[in-house]
């Protein structure tokens, strides 16, 4: 019989297998419970936590990222929706931490996923203490425990993925979530010029290849074609749930002052761009019939409300700290400006476009992957408060316009985002299986 080829010489014995599996039936733990630390060896037969339907009788992934905030075990969710306890039979998942070793370095956080924290004194030392890792608890007498290996970024995870399926004869797929040629990326990137480096050589030795937008997809096809497999993950926002409870509030006929209102939403604090929004509805909001509703709350609260006392805007510009109806006061609004260009502010904008609100926003890659400028939107420079006040112009002295966009912008949505938590889940584990069933190997380093 041919012995499985490895890394390192600390196989697991058969009859230590068979020991092990004796342990299958380890109970969960409840809310509050410690997590029980655990490793695969020995709870590997167990049943997946939901099953879902397939062609294959189970599927083995093994994740490795350099993403530490999937650490927290609250949230168990590669794409802040998704647990993938629902959507996968087994996942093994290997974060990369530098720094000291932490005690325990292998959990158990759901019946069907664990999580490896390879440490490494230094962030170039990671991959090696991820491959050890990996040898050391997916590696058995019977072969290699995943059936697909998936790195979530092209740096060091990418390198280890491609070695861990070329040593182990595994599919790899790699995710690609940032443009890692942005020179915003490269600077906030420690090590950006080896990882960038990195990145270039490992892209190229991946068959299947996933990005989170289609403006990503289309700069990596063009810089490394061909590719054999490459496609956008698919994504989810549940932004119809917003406008079931929506109905309880009317803009107009609570500020019966204003005839055109414009509405921000976000955090009152350092960081956020609360203070260009005012300075960019500065000359607009000189006429008494325009008005700015800001719903948020932040320590800068105090500081914006002189702002506007100074600026002779007290009338025009309304404070509200949080609000109930979101959807209501989209759904009313003339125009919805988010100058802000965090998630949260990517979510507030594909949540107005869902209301049927006039979207003027601040240029993201998430946002033009979504719209586009001049058709279901306006988009100005982040920062760029004359630009931001020429879009708002725009759309105020036309209505034909402001109906065009919200029109368009809701199709855009509907289109592009999955509303079906169920047929989003099916279709996000479609995309990442296909690599299971690409010919084309990697290419050789």
């Amino acid at each position: 019989m041919r012995t499985q080829k490895t890394f390192f010489k600390n196989d697991v014995s058969e009859r230590q297998r068979d020991d092990l599996e004796s342990h299958l039936n380890i109970p969960t733990t409840e809310p509050g419970q410690d997590i029980p630390r655990v490793s695969v060896a020995l709870a590997r037969l167990g049943v997946a936590q939901v099953e879902v339907s397939s062609e294959r009788d189970t599927t083995r992934l093994l994740f490795i990222s350099r993403d530490t905030t999937l650490l927290n075990q609250t949230t168990q969710s590669l794409d802040g929706y998704l647990n993938v306890a629902d959507v996968f039979d087994e996942v093994h998942i290997v974060i990369l931490q530098p720094g000291i070793r932490t005690r325990h370095p292998v959990l158990r956080i759901a019946p069907n996923v664990w999580v490896y924290i390879a440490s490494a004194r230094h962030w170039w030392g990671t991959p090696l203490a991820a491959l050890r890792m990996i040898e050391s608890q997916l590696m058995f007498a019977d072969g290699f425990r995943a059936d697909l290996v998936v790195a979530r970024d092209p740096y060091e995870s990418a390198l280890i993925a491609y070695l861990v399926g070329k040593r182990y004869g595994r599919a790899t797929q790699l995710h690609i979530l940032e443009n890692f040629t942005h020179p915003k990326v490269k600077a906030a990137l420690p090590h950006s010029v080896v990882r960038t480096l990195l990145a270039t050589s490992m892209i190229r030795r991946f068959a299947s290849i996933r990005t989170i937008t289609d403006t990503m997809l289309n700069l990596v096809t063009r810089r490394f074609s061909p590719l054999a497999d490459i496609a956008t993950l698919p994504r989810f926002r549940n932004y119809q749930a917003l406008n079931q409870v929506a109905g309880s509030v009317h803009l107009k006929e609570k500020y019966t002052q204003f005839t055109f209102i414009i509405i921000y939403f976000g955090g009152l604090k350092e960081g956020r761009m609360t203070y260009q929004a005012i300075d960019a509805a500065r000359t607009l909001l000189r006429n008494p019939k325009v008005g700015l509703v800001i719903v948020g709350e932040g320590e800068l609260e105090a500081q914006l409300k002189r702002r506007v006392h100074l600026f002779g805007l007290k009338k025009q510009v309304v404070f509200e700290r949080r609000v109930d109806d979101m959807a209501g006061y989209l759904s009313t609004a003339d125009v919805l400006i988010v100058p802000d260009i965090d998630v949260n502010a990517d979510d507030i904008a594909m949540a107005g476009a869902f209301a049927g609100v006039p979207l003027v926003l601040a240029l993201t890659p998430t946002r033009s992957d979504v719209f586009t400028h001049g058709q279901s939107a306006l988009f100005f420079g982040p920062g760029d408060v004359v630009a931001m006040t020429a879009c708002l112009n725009q759309v105020l002295n036309d209505q034909a316009i402001r109906e065009r966009f919200a029109t368009a912008a809701l199709q855009r949505v509907t289109k592009r985002l999955h509303e079906d938590p169920i047929v989003y889940k099916q279709a996000y584990r479609d995309s990442v299986e296909a690599a299971l069933f690409i010919s084309d190997s990697p290419r050789d380093l």
